[in-house]
């Protein structure tokens, strides 16, 4: 896993930067979750609500819905297509999104076309760069993870 400025960046993802959510290949599904900037600006995640099996998502529009001490928003989808399995492990445990962002995934989706979405998001070398430039602009004060 890469560091960025403190934050985590694991370079196997594909990032959406400005929305702060990454996604990666689970077979035929696209794994949606934050990263580890979108959690540190939330600060401890307090309620996440995914929404239901079977609905259809445009990208860019809300898979889920996180709520803190400092903010409650949507996590936009980084790809179209039909949710075909919701983690209600993290609703359940909210926290685990602050505390292994990459590892609790919010939801996998069944993309409708994952060779035209992931041209828009950034991976590897790219998203190193992408996340660094992010991370000074906005000042994320990531913490780090030993």
């Amino acid at each position: 896993m890469a560091m960025v400025l403190n934050c985590d960046v694991p370079e196997d993802r594909f990032y959406w930067v400005d929305k702060h959510v990454w996604a990666r290949t689970v077979g035929e599904a696209i794994e949606v979750g934050i990263t580890d900037a979108a959690q540190t600006l939330a600060g401890k995640v307090l309620v996440c609500r995914i929404k239901q099996v079977g609905r259809t998502l445009k990208r860019g529009s809300s898979g889920a819905t996180i709520e803190s001490g400092k903010w409650v928003g949507g996590v936009a989808s980084p790809v179209s297509g039909v949710l075909v399995e919701a983690n209600r492990s993290v609703e359940q445990d909210p926290e685990r999104l602050n505390r292994e962002p990459y590892g609790a995934w919010l939801y996998r989706i069944q993309p409708d076309h994952w060779d035209e979405d992931r041209l828009l998001l950034v991976t590897g070398e790219a998203a190193l760069a992408a996340y660094r430039e992010k991370i000074q602009t906005d000042q994320i004060p990531c913490q780090g993870r030993a």
